[in-house]
């Protein structure tokens, strides 16, 4: 059982060989939990050659969800904005903060924008967990302005700032990665001083100096940037330079957010920390990588310091927690320094000794192959219950529609009139008392927790359980809840409760609905659940259907095949990130909208798929409908998980739909997309085509079928499919 919290801002590269160490050596009774505003963290090493295009995103760039995965870490997908350090909590951006009893800060350097324009025209490289949407930014803008005709020559024309190693490194990259596509870009490379690499080795200097000419990239020196336009830049002496870009490469500043909390900086804003990466003045915080000065002993902010504080920083996070003498660091002053001149081609020095060519780029990418390879081959395994994969949660973890009918249709239920008594017909939600002639509907959902993150699990199961009630065209009026929290100490109990209902009731807030109570109870995994109510005497079915109708959805399909595909650790960053963009997306506009229409049937999309809730539709009607596949809109990444095999655990038991089906021969991979158990899914709304037009229009919600008569109603196949 877990009894305190260690928290880490910031996935940078410091953060993540801890991790890495702390998973193969934990610290007792202390939960680990990495807050990331970032799932991808580039490593530094390694981006001048993504830029110049050696390697691809995945070649260059550390996946924090399957680390945490794989090292049991509870991942904070957010972006922290502030630190309470007398209460001891994280404040997050649009979300719940999170509580510590020992926190570490990596989250590197921001852009410096103190230069009058820069904020709104400069481009920074800084922070590096940001520089690859920062080039495909780039890319993109390049392109605008070749197809711009009334450019001079349509040839671009940018300016790198900074003439120190990183701006070196990548004016370089972006001379090679375009002279290698055949497409015209002018570069200039600006710098204050008059010299370039002062202090660096003379061979260092001339290497750099041949591969700047050789790209025929225009070198300024003594060109000090006092004000930034669309396009141009101005020195501080007067002279201008005009430009359709400007990079920025020079030194960055730090986060506000630190001095703010009141923690000791240096004069530039940075974190102050001890020989042990301490904060000099709060104890229970720590900091490392370009976020953090070391008072004493400062090191320059460079990648090799922050790989190499990484087993002192684990020691001394084990010595705090256990009251034992903390390690100081011993980090050698001088270091290898090697930079990569836009080809396969590098320049390296070590105090005297210079060294240049392909095969000092080739030990470069031999080190940084090798660092990259301890999250990628060599990670920890993945955790598993009795000895197989972790079954779904969410959707993926409920019982299949057989065994769940066939056991409903054996229970004794009291009869009342003003109920339906047959449970396997049930709308999405019934209704549960008639007073004053008026129904109160009610409807209950909840799962096995998803996530470790309650407050976004409060969301989405929130979201999930009041679309019982839109698909029945009712405003929600109140809610219960019920919560089972996982064992952990008193503590963090207290910490995730208040978490999970904060995302809760901020949800409900948005819904219009009142939270009147609910149970809480402690066990082996975390669960929540809502009850919903509302009231009316018209509203929806599910089995309305006319012929003709359109089908609309307004939300995509796949959460079931990704969730099953993460807890593999297979899920990529982009389709993760889809996954929660619709987890989290509320169905209220669109309900809002629909509720003045004349809908004819609807439902939402759970459990059963797609097609599951379609056949519940049809279930009793003369109609078929024939579904679009290629209209029906899939999270990202979905269908190509679903052709590689992953699916929900639930998926085996929902196959046999298929046979109320004619599949057409479509892909089985799409098929089971349509199947997928969806959590937190679209509405599904049965409207004329006059409704479905203006409703596409306003919410963009996609027509996926329509409504036609059965020729056979007994034989025919109840959904067709259309490529």
């Amino acid at each position: 059982m877990h009894e305190r919290d260690l928290v880490f801002i910031g996935g940078g590269h410091t953060h993540s060989l801890v991790l890495r160490m702390l998973a193969m050596q934990p610290i007792d009774n202390v939960r680990l939990t990495l807050i990331t505003d970032t799932l991808l963290t580039p490593y530094s090493g390694m981006l001048p050659g993504y830029i110049a295009g050696h390697y691809s995103e995945a070649e260059t760039h550390l996946d924090l969800n399957k680390l945490c995965k794989a090292a049991q870490v509870r991942l904070i997908h957010g972006r922290v904005n502030g630190i309470d350090v007398a209460n001891k909590t994280i404040q997050l951006e649009n979300q719940a903060s999170i509580g510590y009893d020992k926190v570490s800060i990596n989250t590197g350097s921001t852009p410096n924008v103190n230069v009058e324009g820069a904020r709104e025209f400069a481009v920074g490289v800084k922070p590096v967990s940001q520089l690859t949407a920062t080039w495909r930014k780039l890319l993109a803008e390049k392109t605008e302005d070749t197809n711009d005709k009334s450019s001079a020559h349509n040839t671009a024309h940018w300016a790198i700032i900074g003439g120190g190693a990183a701006g070196i490194e990548m004016v370089l990259a972006i001379a090679y990665r375009f002279r290698q596509a055949g497409e015209a870009l002018k570069l200039s490379l600006v710098q204050s001083g008059a010299t370039l690499l002062p202090g660096s080795h003379k061979n260092v200097q001339k290497q750099v100096a041949i591969a700047l000419k050789q790209y025929d990239i225009d070198l300024i020196t003594g060109f000090k940037v006092s004000r930034v336009t669309k396009n141009e830049i101005e020195s501080d002496s007067g002279n201008t330079l005009n430009i359709q870009q400007s990079i920025w490469c020079t030194p960055a500043t730090a986060p506000i957010w630190p001095k703010l909390a009141g923690l000791d900086t240096d004069e530039s804003g940075f974190i102050a920390v001890n020989e042990y990466l301490q904060s000099t003045s709060h104890k229970d915080v720590f900091a490392c990588g370009d976020v953090a000065t070391m008072i004493k002993s400062p090191r320059p902010k460079a990648g090799v310091y922050a790989v190499r504080s990484a087993p002192f920083l684990t020691k001394n996070l084990h010595a705090v927690f256990s009251q034992q003498t903390m390690t100081p660091l011993s980090l050698q002053t001088d270091f290898l320094s090697l930079i990569s001149l836009g080809g396969k081609v590098a320049v390296g020095q070590r105090g005297w000794l210079s060294l240049s060519g392909e095969w000092v780029w080739r030990w470069k990418n031999h080190i940084d192959q090798k660092f990259m390879a301890l999250f990628s081959k060599n990670l920890p395994a993945m955790p598993k219950m009795n000895n197989e994969p972790m079954h779904c949660a969410g959707c993926g973890s409920k019982i299949g529609p057989e065994l769940l009918s066939e056991t409903l249709k054996e229970l004794s239920v009291f009869p009342n009139k003003n109920f339906d008594t047959d449970l396997t017909q049930a709308e999405d939600a019934p209704v549960a008392a008639v007073i004053n002639n008026t129904s109160l509907l009610q409807s209950m959902d909840g799962f096995r927790a998803f996530s470790d993150d309650y407050y976004k699990l409060g969301v989405a199961t929130t979201h999930h359980a009041i679309n019982d009630l839109y698909a029945m065209g009712l405003q929600p009026t109140s809610a219960q809840v019920w919560v089972n929290l996982k064992f952990q100490h008193p503590r963090l109990t207290k910490r995730d409760f208040k978490r999970l209902m904060q995302g809760v009731t901020e949800t409900l807030l948005h819904h219009e609905t009142t939270l009147v109570g609910g149970h809480s109870t402690e066990g082996v995994e975390t669960h929540l659940a809502l009850v919903v109510n509302a009231a009316g005497n018209s509203y929806w079915q599910k089995n309305t259907l006319q012929d003709g109708d359109w089908l609309l959805l307004n939300k995509p399909l796949g959460s079931g095949i990704i969730l099953a595909a993460d807890t593999q650790g297979a899920a990529t960053t982009q389709s993760i990130t889809a996954l929660w963009s619709s987890l989290l997306q509320s169905n209220r506009p669109f309900f809002l909208t629909l509720k003045d229409k004349e809908v004819h049937a609807a439902t939402d999309v759970t459990g059963f798929g797609l097609i599951g809730h379609l056949l519940e539709m049809l279930k009793g009607t003369e109609y078929c409908i024939k579904i679009s596949t290629d209209n029906v809109p899939l999270m990202s990444g979905a269908l190509d998980l679903s052709r590689r095999g992953f699916e929900s655990t639930l998926m085996p038991q929902l196959m046999s739909m298929l046979n109320q089906c004619d599949t057409n021969d479509i892909d089985l991979a799409v098929l089971k997309c349509l199947l997928d158990p969806q959590t937190n899914g679209g509405l599904v709304v049965s409207v004329s085509a006059d409704v479905g037009r203006e409703m596409m229009t306003k919410t963009g919600a996609l027509k996926i079928g329509e409504v036609c008569r059965a020729q056979d109603a007994e034989s025919a196949k109840k959904i067709l499919f259309l490529s």
